[in-house]
């Protein structure tokens, strides 16, 4: 794959179908709050630097961030998760609101909060992270409520992703119901993946784990792996879990795709520039995969759009989204 490219016409005319395609997307939505700010001193109370912070903002994460990503390509995103009664949750809603992704699908919760995660910069550089939320399964008129919403919109879906953050959205039964709904209706699924839920993935078309979560899903110790290795790794999970592919990002190393049939493996070297942040780059490399196979391309083609779209996510501070435009242009090495 190294020298693999698409043709523009190809490129472009798999692009433009973006905008015709309409995927849903079930799983936890977070809400990223950055608070933005310089060090001068150490805190004469304790060990650690005081930040003077100088601006806040919020963007969309989990779920909500491949919704996000999905429309700045041009897809209609339809986004199946829960929100809580709070400023987070209001936040949240705004945000999806400003992107037009409908929000009908976000259920407000009467028990748990809005998942927030505050982030302390200080001159691009993370100091502390701290989480606000409640991690465990839905109730059952929380799960009865995304259940039905999944039936009523499953129809005119071109494809589902899955976005396990492992927070509760996305529980075994519930994996089970919407990816047998799927099946039987021909739709495509795809899964960014959670540790622990991984014998649940069983027949999806595809899941993106790293190579962490790779090693995790095979019950392995996480280790650095020479190229034989990860394609041994690579082949058994497909095998395993009877995928039709399997997309594995390597940080800098770029991607691995598998194909059950052919039992071809595809290496994608990276094409980032820079890498300054990864968060949400798995959202990106998701969002894209999904959109370019519901447009007909192939497999090594959606692969190489996730790479590129990819490179250009993980270049940004905190998590970002790549228009059309911004992955034609790379992809043609603009």
């Amino acid at each position: 794959m190294k020298h693999f490219s698409i043709p523009k016409t190809r490129l472009e005319r798999i692009v433009r179908s973006f905008r015709k395609r309409k995927i849903m997307v079930i799983g936890d939505a977070i809400v990223d709050h950055y608070l933005w700010g310089d060090v001068q001193r150490i805190s004469p109370e304790a060990p650690v630097p005081v930040v003077q912070v100088s601006r806040e903002t919020t963007g969309l994460g989990g779920a909500a961030n491949v919704a996000r990503n999905l429309k700045q390509l041009g897809v209609t995103p339809y986004l199946l998760s829960l929100r809580g009664r709070d400023s987070a949750g209001t936040e949240l809603r705004r945000m999806l609101d400003d992107i037009k992704c409908p929000t009908q699908g976000v259920v407000v919760s009467k028990d748990r909060p809005t998942t927030l995660k505050t982030r302390v910069m200080a001159r691009h550089q993370q100091i502390v992270r701290t989480d606000k939320e409640v991690v465990g399964d839905l109730s059952a008129s929380e799960r009865r409520k995304l259940l039905h919403l999944v039936e009523m919109w499953l129809p005119e879906m071109d494809a589902v992703i899955i976005s396990d953050y492992g927070k509760g959205i996305v529980s075994p039964p519930f994996i089970e119901h919407v990816v047998g709904r799927c099946r039987k209706q021909g739709v495509f699924v795809a899964i960014d993946p959670k540790e622990r839920h991984f014998q649940f993935y069983r027949g999806v078309n595809v899941i993106t784990p790293n190579l962490a979560e790779t090693h995790a899903a095979l019950g392995l110790p996480v280790r650095q792996c020479t190229d034989d290795e990860i394609r041994e790794l690579g082949w058994r999970l497909l095998d395993r879990l009877e995928l039709s592919y399997l997309l594995v990002t390597l940080s800098e190393r770029g991607m691995g795709l598998f194909e059950k049939d052919g039992r071809t493996f595809s290496h994608l070297p990276t094409v980032a520039r820079a890498v300054y942040d990864v968060t949400g780059a798995g959202d990106t490399v998701v969002s894209a995969f999904t959109a370019a196979v519901s447009s007909k391309a192939s497999p090594k083609e959606a692969a190489f759009l996730s790479n590129h779209a990819a490179g250009l996510t993980v270049a940004q501070i905190g998590t970002a989204a790549v228009t059309a435009k911004q992955l034609v242009d790379s992809c043609l090495g603009r």
